[in-house]
């Protein structure tokens, strides 16, 4: 049994290794998300790929939203001791004129943290480990770097270095908070899209003090200048200057001491060298990954997007990416769908990063190094403006201090996260975690009756076969009379009957290449959870009549990938009808290409032996396979169960079962009913009938209702309980 096997018999099992929740990467971001997890009662396993927690203190500036944030998991006051409030940011030139200055404390009445608070980034996470160790429910695991992770069956599966292949680390939901170069996201395929700065950035500390130099200096200092921009940023122990490396400059010179001191003495010019205990330079990035979601692994901080520090948002952001983490990872193991909870996480925090955090970021640096006379001037005067106007002050500040970005994703979360619940998931997405536990069995349904009885026979799907549809429907043969009206209305029809997921033949598309997108759009809103689509040349023929056509392989795959790309849940069935008409060899290169163009599962008409089986099983592994069990095939030959499970065939179908009995049974009442005068059918097949139709119950609650309303108009007029007043004139009340 290889990895993704034995980890999913082991969930099959319900085994004690499963962890509910792993985070991986000690920083910030994996911290607070480990710390909310934990206080909202989940077990959580954090990994750390360092042998101590880091002590690299790059970012140190906490923003109001998040320290509210940080107040409910009850760290910001522990914070505030290690830290620095800065209330006020300011704008300026080189030359040491103070282009706007914005005041926090205008935020006052919506938040207590109307300030940022400067303080390193280790110091948080010191403080949160010290919170976690003694938890019962939390474990940290220094030296564990994780170096690829794999999906399974609602569940992730997590490799160390040391981790045996066939046992890794499984967890019902992992947060990647593994940094920039993350292994999770890499191994996951996920592209981290951007850019990289044609500047280089060089931070320097020192312990000068620049209000030395300017007394109205704030403690956090945007400078523009068409040559050479630069932040200063007070922080509990240093001042932090940051400047851009040209591309000409190599790192050696611009560590040397000597560039290094003529920086800084192009900020403010002093006598004595400049006190510089630590400087790096490191490649800036403007990145965010396609996605921040993929099943049950979501991807936080700069696992999931990256941007240049003008504006200090990029750790405040991760830790807004780790609290909406925690509150979607706790929405799902009460309850909520899980695919749902990780789209709409992927949706608000991946908006978050690219339309509020980087957007901003990249406007702060355009505007510090802008070099155009007009541009600046207009910039300068668009400060001055905002200076007096206190609502777009106010507002400038709200963005600033992150509030609008996190209200967005907490606000939509309030309102969404719980819209899905477990039993309320799209039909194509419970039929497709039907497929991965064996073959589904699929009677075939064609109206309300039959699929009301599909339901109460215990069947978890039904197949809506087009044949049946057009019988019952036309009273014609399988020969592409049937319409896509048609069959959606039917299918539309039965979806409000039962929850029964459908599996509906949607037979050549009806049409060509658009027809086909429109079909599964329309199926789809139906109602049906899959839909499947076969390679025959219009009009099609049933596959079990001679003299069938197949379409180009090209045409069948372009039908498909639109099918693919015009669903949102349902499932998409490629079926091949080239075995009767081309031989095994054609039928298998169709399959692997429909495979490729993105269906779900795959079906060749007449295909029952275990040796053809098992050669589709090998042209498209980790696809499911179809079978078609009709009445009008020969599958005589079809192997049991454990060998169809072994041949990756995930749903047997039986399309015309019903639809024959029932004509036969039409056809013998009719007969009796000529010959004798009489049905034979009896007044108990009648109740059996009406039972199965919901009528006694329907019957009740119709009942109920009426004495509610009843009891409801006795209360209002105080007519005694029972009673009905008559009145003699429409005034008599009045």
């Amino acid at each position: 049994m290889n990895d993704s096997s034995a980890a999913d018999e082991q969930v099959a099992q319900g085994t004690d290794d499963m962890n509910t929740v792993v985070v991986a990467g000690m920083g910030p971001v994996g911290m607070v998300a480990a710390l909310k997890l934990a206080q909202l009662g989940h077990q959580v396993l954090v990994l750390e790929a360092g042998p101590d927690l880091a002590e690299e203190s790059r970012a140190s500036t906490f923003h109001p939203s998040s320290l509210e944030l940080l107040e409910q998991l009850g760290v910001v006051e522990e914070l505030h001791e290690v830290g620095l409030k800065a209330p006020v940011f300011q704008y300026r030139e080189r030359t040491g004129a103070v282009l706007s200055e914005m005041d926090m404390s205008l935020l006052a009445d919506e938040t207590r943290y109307p300030y940022r608070l400067q303080s390193e980034q280790n110091n948080l996470t010191r403080i949160i480990r010290d919170r976690l160790l003694p938890m019962p429910n939390v474990t940290l695991r220094f030296s564990s770097p994780v170096q690829r992770v794999e999906q399974g069956d609602r569940h992730a599966r997590i490799f160390l270095p040391d981790t045996d292949r066939d046992r890794p680390i499984l967890a019902r939901w992992l947060v990647a908070a593994d940094g920039a170069q993350s292994n999770i996201r890499r191994s996951l395929g996920i592209s981290f899209e951007g850019r990289t700065y044609d500047e280089r950035f060089l931070v320097l500390s020192t312990t000068h003090d620049f209000r030395a130099d300017f007394p109205d200096l704030a403690y956090v200092s945007y400078i523009s200048d068409p040559q050479e921009w630069g932040v200063l940023l007070r922080t509990p122990n240093h001042w932090r200057a940051l400047f851009p490396v040209r591309d000409s400059e190599s790192d050696e010179h611009a560590l040397s001491a000597a560039a290094m001191q003529d920086r800084l003495q192009r900020i403010a010019a002093g006598p004595d060298p400049y006190d510089i205990p630590h400087a790096s330079i490191y490649k800036v990035n403007m990145r965010a990954a396609a996605t921040f979601a993929v099943g049950r692994i979501l991807l936080a901080g700069d696992a999931a997007h990256v941007n240049n520090p003008l504006g200090g948002m990029g750790m405040n952001s991760g830790i807004h990416d780790a609290w909406a983490a925690a509150l979607c990872i706790d929405a799902a193991l009460g309850g909520t769908d899980a695919d749902h909870v990780a789209r709409l996480y992927g949706e608000l925090r991946r908006d978050a990063a690219l339309n509020h955090v980087q957007a901003t970021a990249q406007r702060n640096y355009d505007s510090m190094r802008e070099d155009d006379d007009a541009e600046r001037e207009a910039r300068a005067e668009s400060l001055s403006a905002m200076d007096r106007e206190l609502l777009d002050k106010r507002e400038h500040l709200r963005r600033a201090a992150m509030f609008t970005s996190l209200r967005i994703t907490l606000g939509r979360l309030a309102r969404e996260l719980h819209a899905v619940r477990e039993g309320d998931r799209p039909a194509g997405r419970r039929l497709s975690e039907m497929l991965c536990h064996g073959p589904v069995l699929a009677p075939g349904a064609h109206d309300g009756v039959t699929v009301r009885a599909v339901e109460q026979a215990g069947f978890a799907a039904a197949y809506v076969s087009g044949s049946a549809v057009s019988a019952v429907a036309l009273g014609r043969p399988d020969l592409g009379y049937l319409g896509l009206a048609e069959m959606a209305e039917q299918v539309r029809r039965m979806a409000s009957t039962s929850d029964l997921p459908l599996i509906v033949d949607g037979d050549t598309g009806y049409g060509g290449v658009l027809q086909v997108g429109e079909a599964v759009t329309r199926l789809e809103q139906a109602g049906a959870a899959a839909v499947q689509f076969e390679d025959q040349v219009a009009p099609k023929r049933c596959g079990h009549m001679s003299g069938r056509q197949v379409v180009p392989i090209e045409e069948m795959v372009a039908k498909v990938e639109m099918a693919v790309a015009r669903r949102r849940s349902i499932l998409v069935i490629a079926r091949t009808d080239a075995l009767a008409v081309e031989g095994l060899e054609s039928a298998l290169a169709r399959v692997r290409a429909y495979a490729a163009a993105g269906a779900d599962l795959v079906f060749v008409e007449g295909a029952y032996t275990e040796e053809s089986l098992r050669a589709i099983r090998a042209a498209v592994p980790g696809t499911p396979l179809m079978v078609n069990l009709s009445e009008a095939g020969d599958h005589s030959a079809l192997p049991p169960t454990r060998i169809l499970q072994e041949c990756g065939v995930a749903l047997l179908i039986y399309p015309v079962a019903p639809i024959l009995a029932a004509a036969q049974a039409a056809a013998q009442t009719y007969q009796a009913i000529r010959s004798t005068g009489r049905s034979d059918r009896t007044g108990t097949e009648w109740s059996r009938f009406t039972d199965l139709l919901g009528l006694s119950g329907q019957l009740a609650e119709a009942e109920l209702l009426a004495a509610s309303a009843a009891l409801a108009t006795s209360t209002r007029t105080g007519a005694p309980e029972g009673s009905i007043e008559c009145c003699e004139s429409p005034t008599e009340h009045l």
